[in-house]
């Protein structure tokens, strides 16, 4: 497994707690015995890594405090070379 990719959602249940969750993604290469030929396959993997309440407000800066605090638990934050913040507004 080299790179990953995350997502993540925030949302608020129906008493209005915020929460979040981060989706990670990755390819991952499994070695397949074809006839008498190793070949390999590569298969879309998906795990939802973090699940979490996320009091105060929501500026780009704490949502992206929540999402490093997921990663260190982890311990995989130091591992993470680039972040894409898009926003969506409607």
């Amino acid at each position: 497994m080299e790179r990953i990719s995350f997502t993540t959602d925030i949302w608020s249940d129906p008493d209005r707690k915020p929460y979040m969750a981060v989706t990670a993604y990755w390819m991952e290469r499994q070695p397949l015995q074809v006839s008498q030929t190793l070949q390999h396959r590569i298969s879309l993997r998906a795990d939802l890594i973090g699940f979490i309440h996320v009091p105060g407000s929501h500026t780009g800066e704490h949502l992206a405090e929540m999402f490093l605090y997921i990663l260190d638990r982890l311990q995989i934050a130091n591992k993470v070379s680039f972040i894409l913040i898009l926003l969506k507004i409607y």
